[in-house]
C-alpha cells in the first residue's frame, strides 16, 4: 500500500501471521517498499523466534528445557526476561509470579482438562511458587526444589517490544505491532485501539494511544465455570486459585512488556491494583513518562460491565 504526505511518499505493510497461540499483526509505515516489508519480515521472524525460545509447549525450548534440568545456561534473552519477571515479582510484592507453573498445571490451564483442585492440593502447589528461588547467574538459571518458571505473562510484551527496536532502527517512521491484544504503536501517530467488551460483542472503550503500549488481561479466554462460578487462567500467586475481584483489567504502559506483566499482576492485586496504579505515576519523576501510565478496571454489576479508572488513560 501506497501513501503520499506531502512531498514524501510513505509504504505501508500491513500484515498477520500466527504466533504466541494467537495472533501477530503488524502494520507499519515507511520511506521505501524494500525498506518497510524487509523491516517488517524481519520483525515477524524474531517474534517467532522468541515464541519458540520460550513456548511452555514445545519440548526444544529454553523454557521447558530449564525446567527439566533445572540448571542451564540460556541465551541472553532468556537472562534478561526472566530478570525482569523477578523485578516485577519484586515490585508487586509477589502478585506477578514467573513460578505459577504448577498452579497452572494443577488447575488444568496447560492442556484444558480442567479441575477444581482439593485445597490440600492447591496448598502443596504453592510451596512450590516463590520468584525469589529462581537465580540469574553469569549466563545461567537456576531453579530451586520443585521450581517451574512460566514466562506467559511477560514474553509476548517483551516480543513485541523487540519488534518495535527492530523497525525504528530500520529507520521506519510509525507503526503499530498487535500480538492478540498485547499492543504497542510507535511514531507520531495517534492509534484508536478499542478494548474488548469482557462479557459480549464489540468493544466499551477506545483508547488514543501515542508512542504508548497496551494490554489487557481478562476471565474470558481460558476459562472454565462450575455452577455460577468462572475460573480463569490468571492465578492469584499468594492463594493458588484464579483471581476473580475484575472481569478483566487493561494497563497503559511505556513498553509492552510492563503493559503485559502489570496488566497480570493488578488482575491478582484486586482492589489494591488502582492504589499501585496511582503510587506508581505519583512516584515517576518525569512527567512524560507518568503521562503513558494509567488502567482500566471491568467489574460486572448485575449485567452491565462498569469501568474504573486509575492513573491516565486518554480517550
Amino acid at each position: 500500500m501506497f501513501f503520499c504526505c506531502c512531498s514524501h511518499p510513505v509504504y505501508q505493510v500491513d500484515e498477520t501471521e500466527i504466533g504466541f497461540g494467537s495472533y501477530i499483526r503488524i502494520c507499519a509505515r515507511g520511506k521505501t517498499k524494500e525498506a518497510t516489508y524487509n523491516a517488517v519480515r524481519k520483525a515477524f521472524k524474531e517474534m517467532h523466534r522468541l515464541d519458540t525460545l520460550w513456548s511452555i509447549f514445545l519440548d526444544k525450548s529454553e523454557v521447558v528445557q530449564l525446567n527439566r534440568l533445572r540448571r542451564m545456561r540460556v541465551s541472553e534473552e532468556t537472562r534478561d526476561l526472566i530478570n525482569k519477571g523477578k523485578a516485577m515479582g519484586e515490585e508487586t510484592a509477589g502478585a506477578f509470579d514467573i513460578t505459577v507453573a504448577p498452579l497452572m498445571r494443577l488447575w488444568g490451564f496447560y492442556d484444558r482438562n480442567y479441575r477444581v483442585p482439593e485445597s490440600a492440593e492447591v496448598k502443596a502447589m504453592l510451596k512450590r511458587v516463590d520468584y525469589r528461588r529462581v537465580m540469574v547467574s553469569g549466563d545461567s538459571v537456576i531453579l530451586g526444589e520443585n521450581v517451574n518458571v512460566d514466562l506467559g505473562g511477560i514474553a509476548v510484551g517483551y516480543a513485541v517490544d523487540r519488534a518495535v527496536a527492530i523497525m525504528e532502527s530500520a529507520g521506519l517512521s510509525e507503526g503499530l505491532v498487535d500480538a492478540g491484544g498485547d499492543i504497542r504503536v510507535f511514531g507520531n501517530k495517534v492509534w484508536r485501539i478499542g478494548v474488548q467488551n469482557p462479557r459480549g460483542e464489540g468493544i466499551v472503550r477506545v483508547l488514543e494511544l501515542k508512542n504508548q503500549a497496551v494490554s489487557t488481561s481478562g476471565d474470558y479466554e481460558n476459562f472454565f465455570e462450575v455452577g455460577d462460578q468462572r475460573y480463569c487462567h490468571i492465578i492469584d500467586p499468594k492463594t493458588g486459585y484464579p483471581a476473580s475481584r475484575w472481569v478483566a483489567v487493561t494497563v497503559l504502559a511505556p513498553n509492552a512488556w510492563e503493559a503485559d506483566a502489570y496488566s497480570t499482576a493488578l488482575f491478582s492485586l484486586g482492589d489494591a491494583g488502582r492504589e499501585f496504579v496511582s503510587k506508581k505515576q505519583a512516584n515517576i519523576q518525569d512527567w512524560s513518562g507518568a503521562a503513558k501510565w494509567g488502567a482500566l478496571f471491568f467489574e460486572m454489576q448485575g449485567d452491565s460491565v462498569v469501568t474504573k479508572k486509575a492513573g491516565r488513560v486518554d480517550e
